[in-house]
């Protein structure tokens, strides 16, 4: 079963009457929600916001979708932090068109434009988010919606390094990435007990509380450090 990600997904709700209340989900759907772009793929760099609904013959109807970009400056962490990208003097990257209008049965695309290269992989976040019209709004009723936070990976040019250092501290393990692109940490286990599973992405540090053992994979290759020595 998969889990719902509060990430990917959120809720747009226009308040109306209650006791008079109805719901309507525009069937939208974006592809893909985890989306690699980089600066020489220009003609790859787009995500497809499609709806879902039919098209009624003699009878046009559309969805209405809005669009921001955010920067994540902490990628990893359970309370993420988001920077504007659009409203930075000089932002790394731009998307276009920023507000769309898809008939039923339709699907747009929207472009990801990068204006600067990254030494690094950078984490941002497209949210698309359905928005109705004024006049399209009934009286006493509520517009419940879903939206989507898509996950958008700039990734340097050319070929991806993956290099995990491991210290201690405190109690803690300290995981950092020291190559271009995130480490993604698998089947991890603290003192024996099973940890979430976690991403660490270069200039951020991670840290696991465990005394004694951790052991973790990467790319299906198994770890096991004890008292912050690697094991063979």
């Amino acid at each position: 079963m998969s889990r719902f990600n509060f990430k990917q997904f959120f809720m747009v709700i226009g308040m109306g009457i209650v006791g008079m209340t109805s719901f309507t989900l525009p069937a939208i759907e974006v592809i893909p929600i985890i989306k690699q772009i980089k600066m020489d793929t220009p003609r790859d760099n787009y995500i497809t916001i499609k709806s879902s609904f039919p098209a009624s013959e003699g009878k046009e109807q559309y969805e209405f979708v809005s669009l921001d970009l955010f920067h994540v400056t902490n990628p990893g962490e359970a309370k993420e932090n988001f920077e504007k990208e659009l409203s930075k003097p000089s932002p790394t990257l731009l998307f276009s068109p920023t507000k769309v209008v898809i008939p039923y049965g339709a699907s747009k695309k929207i472009r990801i434009m990068a204006l600067k290269p990254v030494e690094k992989e950078q984490i941002y976040r497209l949210r698309v988010r359905p928005t109705y019209p004024e006049d399209a709004i009934d009286p006493g009723k509520v517009r419940f919606a879903i939206g989507y936070d898509v996950l958008v990976r700039y990734l340097p040019n050319g070929s991806l390094t993956q290099e995990l250092k491991v210290s201690c501290s405190g109690g803690n393990y300290q995981l950092e990435a020291m190559g271009n692109s995130r480490v993604e940490m698998r089947k991890v286990m603290a003192d024996g007990n099973k940890v979430e599973d976690t991403n660490v992405y270069p200039n951020q540090m991670r840290k696991i509380k465990a005394k004694r053992e951790l052991t973790f994979e990467v790319e299906n290759k198994p770890y096991r450090y004890v008292a912050c020595a690697l094991k063979e």
